[in-house]
């Protein structure tokens, strides 16, 4: 990873179309393969872009899972050195190159966005909390009193759809926990000890969206609906153990 300290990036300009990233990446297999691919940011000049090391005419060989263990080191190593900059990583399996993140700050005439970029969906999410991706899935959601680092909730529930893209979007568990920095946490817990993993990643980015919508960035409390029928607990928390 080679960060530009000479060109600083907004964290929160960072974080949002890490979100719209990751949303998009981790609903799909891990053995998705990606070529080339972009997030702008809607908060200002700067973007990711992901791009895949060609091989010749064999396929691209960057897959979801190395996109997901990639942010996830970018985005903690800016959060732990407090230096949110212009930064290229190179991503490595067994050895080989296989594609390059590229997070950056950029004149609006010097490059232009394209590809098949879908993050309306997340960006939906981020502005319009009430607008679900899937129609059998309902959230209400209330504030607690203890205020969050907003940077700490943009990692933990990026570090969440990670977390729940790895376990499987389909398998029912009795409940998710993913623990972020400064014990800043999700967690869901099914009723009758059954949830669908897929449910608490759609949880866990409305819930933000919500704090996003409101500006108001605290412990919150979930309650989950599928097809109408209360289906899980939650919420993010700071502080506490599972």
């Amino acid at each position: 990873m080679t960060p530009d300290y000479s060109v600083l990036i907004n964290a929160e300009e960072i974080f949002r179309p890490a979100l719209k990233m990751m949303f998009r990446v981790t609903g799909l297999p891990l053995e998705q393969v990606w070529y080339d691919e972009n997030w702008p940011s809607p908060l200002g000049p700067s973007g990711i872009y992901v791009k895949h090391n060609s091989f010749g005419k064999e396929p691209s060989r960057l897959r979801s899972q190395f996109l997901i263990w990639g942010m996830n080191h970018i985005l903690l190593s800016m959060q732990l050195t407090a230096r949110f900059c212009q930064t290229t990583a190179v991503l490595k399996w067994d050895g080989v190159a296989v594609g390059t993140i590229y997070i950056m700050r950029i004149a609006p005439n010097d490059l232009t966005w394209t590809g098949r970029n879908t993050s309306e969906l997340v960006e939906d999410h981020l502005v319009k909390p009430n607008t679900i991706s899937n129609p059998r899935f309902a959230m209400s959601l209330a504030y607690g009193d203890s205020p969050i680092d907003k940077n700490l909730l943009y990692l933990t529930c990026i570090k969440a759809m990670g977390d729940a893209a790895e376990t499987g979007l389909s398998r029912i568990v009795p409940g998710v926990y993913t623990l972020g920095l400064q014990r800043t946490a999700w967690k869901m817990l099914g009723d009758n000890s059954e949830i669908e993993v897929g449910y608490s990643r759609e949880a866990a980015v409305t819930a933000l969206g919500r704090m996003i919508h409101d500006d108001k960035f605290r412990e919150v409390y979930v309650w989950v609906q599928i097809n109408g029928v209360q289906s899980a607990v939650g919420g993010y928390t700071q502080g506490f153990g599972p």
